[in-house]
C-alpha cells in the first residue's frame, strides 16, 4: 500500500468526500485527485504536511505507512480519539455527560 491508498483509506475512514478535502486545503480538485487516483502523484513537502494536519495524521504515516514502530501505533491511537471527539461533539449535553460518566466507571 502507498501514499495514495493510505490517503483515500484516510478520507474514506473519516467519511469525507475529496472534494471536500481539497476546498479546505485550498487546493483544485483535480491536482487533489491527482494523489489519490491512478496517477499517484505525490504532494510537494508543505502540501503533504498540510494534508497530514487536516487528517490528524503524521505525514510519515503517509508515505510509510504501518509498521509495528510505536509512531504508527499512536498514529492509530490519534484516528481513534479523533473519530472519538467527533461522536462526543455531536451529542446532546445530557448525552455527554452521560458519557462522561460511563467512561469513568470504566476508568476505574
Amino acid at each position: 500500500m502507498g501514499f495514495k491508498e493510505r490517503l483515500r483509506d484516510e478520507i474514506e475512514y473519516r467519511g469525507l468526500l475529496i472534494k471536500e478535502v481539497s476546498a479546505a486545503l485550498g487546493i483544485s480538485n483535480s491536482t487533489f485527485l491527482s494523489y489519490v487516483d491512478a496517477r499517484g502523484v505525490l504532494p510537494n513537502v508543505e502540501t503533504a504536511v498540510k494534508i497530514a494536519k487536516y487528517l490528524g495524521v503524521s505525514v510519515e504515516y503517509l508515505v510509510e505507512g504501518e509498521s509495528p514502530s510505536e509512531k504508527n501505533t499512536n498514529n492509530s491511537f490519534q484516528s481513534e480519539k479523533m473519530h472519538l471527539n467527533e461522536i462526543y461533539d455531536n451529542l446532546s449535553t445530557h448525552d455527554k455527560e452521560t458519557l462522561v460518566k460511563i467512561a469513568e466507571a470504566l476508568g476505574k
